[in-house]
């Protein structure tokens, strides 16, 4: 996008790497946003009246505090997913991605581990899918 902006600074080959790494974790905020949005609904089905414009983390917590002994039980490894992918989310999100510089024959040269990188946040995104399946899984057996 830049290189279309400004045609005369020329295109740097490192933006495509860092384009599909902001990518990445653009979709990963995506999916974890649709998380917290069912964590509301289940919320909301659970105590009516409680505020559900939360932070995921505060959403999950209160959701565990309000379901019954055999939900808890029954839903612990999906919540425990849930809670890990809330971390991944904060994470991507905040995690800074390693990039320096170092000496080659006498030039500097640009030096990221991207395909590190890139591996985690793929899984972090699997991780945010499969958190939002469960929530959903979740949601429904409210109406059993």
């Amino acid at each position: 996008m830049w290189a279309e902006l400004y045609p005369e600074d020329g295109a740097d080959a490192h933006d495509d790497h860092a384009a599909e790494m902001h990518r990445l974790r653009g979709l990963i905020v995506a999916q974890a946003a649709e998380t917290e949005t069912v964590l509301g609904r289940i919320l909301a089905r659970l105590d009516p009246g409680q505020n559900v414009a939360r932070p995921a983390g505060q959403l999950l917590l209160s959701v565990r505090q309000r379901l019954d002994e055999r939900r808890h039980s029954q839903w612990s490894t999906g919540l425990d997913l849930i809670y890990h992918a809330i971390r991944r989310r904060n994470e991507a999100v905040h995690r800074p991605v390693d990039v320096g510089y170092a000496a080659h024959d006498g030039d500097d040269t640009l030096v990221c581990d991207e395909e590190f990188d890139k591996q985690l946040l793929r899984r972090a995104l699997a991780t945010q899918q499969r958190s939002t399946y469960e929530a959903v899984r979740l949601l429904r057996s409210l109406d059993r």
